[in-house]
């Protein structure tokens, strides 16, 4: 199958060639002749492609070898093409910098210019001439130039749309098993310190998601203290999994390397909680390595209420975890009406079936599906985009399904096959192939991922199309999404987070195996062809004859320490990931000498300045040099960077000096504003195409309107997510500066994320206030956090912000009210979060109208009294008050938040008695009171009928200077 494979990836390769040919000779270069020649041979080399894949010659020895030459051909025309454009680029720059000096010296930028017109001319010469002798040797196969049309790309239209691609709220066909592992954690008669159970079965049956559905369910939230999850895979590392457990404790980054100090952190975390570990995807069948875990996990906490779940394709694994018969749970498949029920759910979402014919046919496809939920899921989308009954029946009688009759896995990978097969042009099939160079399991961010497939110039505008290439790169990851190659996995601050399931991954790797290579230690495969290599789990271990594979990579992932070690040139490296460049101080001089260099990942790296060699890789589209904490002075000489797109950084001393020359970017995650001289906020003004995230700071550089105006915030139409940020606890001598600073600071109307902080005005600009009758601008706003605004007087009339969900206040300490219509909020709100506003009074009474809150937290408000009825507030899961003076009774109306699952009231000086309200709260999960020293009881009549004696935590009850109670909802099993 490899050249099938290659059809893809060689097809690909020509269209690029052809389409940057065609761009030099649009430039009127030198050599238009020969690059038409160039142009013309590689159409006809096409149309002889075309005819051995229709003749069906690919798997003929001979056409193998055929394909393997023409494949190093066209590479070799594609790095010609980029080494021209380079050269262009750097003559046009060196010019420009040379005209700014007012120099002008003939020969500056020349550098024997004619040296290299003839080169590079006799490079295409050749290059015409070996795709003449491969065009002759197809002859003598038979195969001829059939003439074709232009290829269309990416031309899919899935009828399923990405709002409905997300995870499915509801798991298909595993209710029961659900309730069944549910059962085996809350109740199970084990008593040893850590009982593990085992979920072990075939690749596909969704068991990392029956995992996740478990962990949903309230039993469990409530029984254990912590809840911690790894995704284990191949490498069963025990330092690597405590990092990724201490990581799932905190939601930070862990940067410990001692085992000692790791478990004793740990064990700080978990002291004498009952927790939950789930390990997935484990592998490992060495019951040294488990014991070696084990022994550290019973370090940690030897409670025998505690709790491991593993999810295993195999059962040896399972037994080899430690885990007894009774603990031992065997996934089966789904029922046939089951894997219908998947189908039809991906392949039309909500819709019915278009007629009868087609859900006969359906109905019998499910049942070739083996029960297996992958498959179903992957064939459902594949069918949703055909509508004719013929496209059915060809899907349901593939051979391949006979495969399956034995719940084999390989079968399992044919049936995969298809949906790779069938995904309708070649750009899509290599834009998924590469992911294959990503680790299994590692989470995608899909802005990342389309950078990547830029840079490797997967992303072609078809003839005559506006289209940029990141529209291109976002269409192509909907479709594959659409066929349910990728998998929605969470939300993060960078949105959407997305996964391959492992059989997924192993389609990618099957289908690119030719190009590229996740080298490891234990590695001894031949990489001669290899493209695109993964060098992180190497350890300092480099590939046979690495030298000469080095010089024609055109992707590398490496360990930041083993790369500087590395002498060799990479010539055509367009894509440079260092992981662990925490190790970098300096970096190496080669990477200069990457003319081809598009994606330069160094974050992490310690060093103290981005070196002047950076600022000649012309053709770099992404730099992304985020964490780099040591860097002393600001970059210059960025200007130089004329394809530059996307730049990322999160240090001010990282902001790059001359910014507003990069007219192509698109992606700056901070501006920083300078003082007097360069940064100013007006460089923002020709930076019309930035999209997604803008963090303005200092913003106390700017003075007037006139000044900050200039950023022209108002014309960027892709920005949707800005943060506007003065220095925090600065002398502020005029509001009045801030004030007009901010009016000029208009953002797009399709801003859907704001953050102010630090401002130092009284009152808000025109454009945040929906109530002086002029169209308002914000109704598409989202999110907005007010952030130590320590002037501000009052919030505006916010009824306009009707798509508002999430409104966040935080140590505004002049705040009082709302002025004259104290707090009018949207109706659309789900999170209300007001915290340390010490003078707030009031919050008015438009409260009870917020029928859509689930999440409502009032901090350190020692002056709000009362606090507005709750009447009527059906969808509240969370009341939070804590540090509020002014708190003497509970809110009125709680027994109607049928929904309340957390209480928390605590540092309450002055509540003096507990609502009856409360013991209407049968959804009441947690109740936790302390701290409040004026209550003195707690009559248990008051207290719903789910809680009761199995409260914990609580102490001196009736003390008059603190009293304390914690309460959960007791199991009723």
């Amino acid at each position: 199958m490899a050249e099938l494979v290659l059809r893809p990836i060689i097809d690909s390769t020509i269209s690029r060639v052809i389409s940057a040919a065609m761009e030099q000779i649009n430039l009127a270069v030198s050599w238009k002749l020969e690059l038409k020649k160039l142009c013309s041979k590689l159409t006809m080399i096409r149309a002889v492609l075309q005819d051995a894949e229709d003749r069906g010659l690919l798997s003929s020895p001979p056409v193998k070898i055929w394909l393997g030459k023409l494949r190093d051909v066209v590479r070799e025309a594609e790095d010609v093409l980029v080494e021209v454009a380079y050269e262009r680029l750097r003559r046009e720059v060196e010019f420009e910098n040379q005209m700014k000096k007012k120099v002008c010296c003939f020969f500056f930028t020349l550098s024997n210019p004619l040296i290299f017109r003839l080169k590079m001319n006799n490079k295409i010469k050749n290059l015409i001439t070996s795709i003449v002798e491969i065009n002759d040797e197809a002859t003598q196969f038979g195969l001829q130039s059939r003439i074709v049309g232009p290829m269309l790309e990416s031309r899919s239209n899935p009828t399923t749309t990405y709002s409905c691609l997300g995870y499915c709220s509801e798991v298909i066909g595993r209710k029961d098993d659900v309730s069944k592992i549910v059962d085996l954690l809350i109740n199970s008669s084990n008593k040893q310190p850590l009982s593990v159970i085992s979920i072990w079965g075939m690749g596909g049956l969704g068991k990392t998601t029956l995992v996740k559905s478990v962990l949903k369910d309230e039993k469990i939230s409530k029984h254990f203290g912590k809840i911690m999850f790894v995704c284990v895979s191949e490498d069963f590392d025990v330092k690597r999994i405590l990092k990724e457990i201490f990581e799932s404790l905190t939601q930070m980054s862990c940067s410990i390397e001692n085992l000692s100090t790791l478990v004793e952190t740990i064990r700080g975390k978990l002291e004498n909680e009952n927790y939950l570990l789930i390990l997935d995807d484990v592998w490992n069948e060495d019951n040294l390595k488990w014991e070696a875990l084990r022994g550290c996990l019973l370090e940690i906490n030897k409670n025998r209420g505690s709790r491991m779940v593993v999810t295993t394709r195999s059962e040896k694994v399972a037994l080899t975890m430690g885990t007894v018969d009774e603990h031992m749970y065997h996934l089966k498949g789904l029922k046939h009406e089951e894997c219908w029920s998947i189908m039809k759910q991906r392949a039309f979402g909500d819709s019915l079936v278009p007629n009868p014919e087609l859900e006969g046919i359906g109905r019998q496809v499910a049942k070739k599906c083996g029960g297996v939920p992958l498959v179903a899921n992957v064939i459902g989308a594949a069918l949703g985009n055909k509508k004719d009954r013929w496209e059915w029946l060809t899907i349901k009688n593939l051979d391949a399904w006979d495969s399956l009759k034995d719940d084999r896995e390989d079968g399992i990978q044919r049936i995969l096959q298809l949906s790779f097969d069938r995904l309708p042009s070649s750009t899509l099939k290599q834009c998924f192939a590469f992911c294959s160079i990503l680790p299994k399991d590692y989470p995608i961010l899909k802005e990342v991922l389309i950078q990547l497939w830029m840079a490797e110039g997967y992303l072609q505008p078809p003839e005559g199309s506006s289209m940029v290439t990141e529209d291109i790169g976002n269409k192509c990851f909907n479709d594959l999404l659409s066929y349910s190659l990728f998998e929605e996995e969470e939300r993060d601050s960078h949105g959407n987070i997305y996964k391959m399931h492992d059989l997924i991954h192993d389609l990618a790797m099957y289908n690119s195996k030719s190009e590229t290579l996740i080298f490891k230690a234990s590695s001894e495969r031949n990489i001669a062809h290899v493209q695109h290599l993964n060098l992180v789990d190497s350890g300092e271990r480099v590939p046979t004859n690495f030298e000469e594979v080095a010089k024609k990579l055109h992707s590398l992932f490496c360990e930041a320490d083993n790369f500087s070690k590395m002498s060799e040139s990479f010539k055509r490296l367009r894509i440079l990931k260092l992981w662990g460049a925490d190790k970098l101080h300096q970096l190496p001089v080669s990477i200069g000498k990457m003319k081809h260099l598009r994606f330069l990942d160094i974050s992490g790296a310690n060093i103290k300045e981005v070196p002047q060699f950076i600022m000649k890789l012309y053709n770099l589209q992404t730099f992304r040099f985020m964490n780099c904490h040591s860097i002393e002075e600001q970059p210059k000489g960025v200007e130089n960077l004329v394809n530059l797109k996307h730049i990322y950084f999160n240090n001010e001393k990282c902001m790059p000096v001359g910014i507003g020359r990069l007219t192509n970017l698109q992606t700056l995650g901070l501006f920083v504003v300078g003082q007097q001289g360069g940064n100013q906020i007006e460089e923002l003004g020709s930076l019309s195409r930035l999209k997604g995230e803008l963090w303005i700071s200092h913003l106390e550089h700017v003075e007037n309107y006139s000044e900050s105006s200039k950023a022209k915030l108002c014309e960027k139409i892709g920005v949707d997510k800005l943060k506007l940020e003065w220095k925090w606890g600065r002398n502020i001598m005029e509001s009045k500066i801030d004030e007009t600073v901010l009016e000029g600071l208009q953002p797009y109307s399709s801003l859907r994320s704001l953050i102010v902080k630090g401002y130092g005005g009284e009152y808000f600009p025109s454009w945040m206030n929906c109530s002086l009758g002029e169209s308002f601008l914000l109704n598409n706003l989202v999110e907005l956090n007010i952030e130590f605004c320590d002037k501000l007087k009052c919030i505006p009339n916010m009824s306009g912000f009707s798509a508002l969900q999430q409104f966040n206040i935080i140590r505004c300490k002049e705040l009082t009210s709302g002025g004259d219509e104290a707090f009018v909020l949207p109706t659309s709100l789900r999170q209300l979060l007001i915290s340390y506003c010490p003078r707030l009074e009031t919050i008015g009474d438009s409260l009870c109208t917020l029928t859509c809150l689930e999440d409502l937290e009032l901090n350190g408000c020692e002056n709000l009294r009362p606090i507005p009825s709750v009447n009527g507030l059906s969808s509240l899961r969370k009341l939070s008050i804590v540090d509020c003076d002014g708190l003497v009774y509970l809110p009125i109306g709680l027994s109607s938040c049928t929904a309340l699952k957390v209480l928390w009231i605590s540092n309450c000086r002055n509540l003096i008695s507990i609502s009856e309200d409360l013991k209407e709260l049968h959804s009441l999960v947690v109740l936790r009171i302390y701290d409040c020293k004026n209550l003195r009881s707690i009559p248990e009549e008051s207290l719903p009928s789910n809680i009761g004696v199995d409260w914990v935590g609580k102490t001196n009850m009736y003390n008059t200077s603190s009293s304390t109670a914690q309460y959960f909802m007791r199991s009723d099993n």
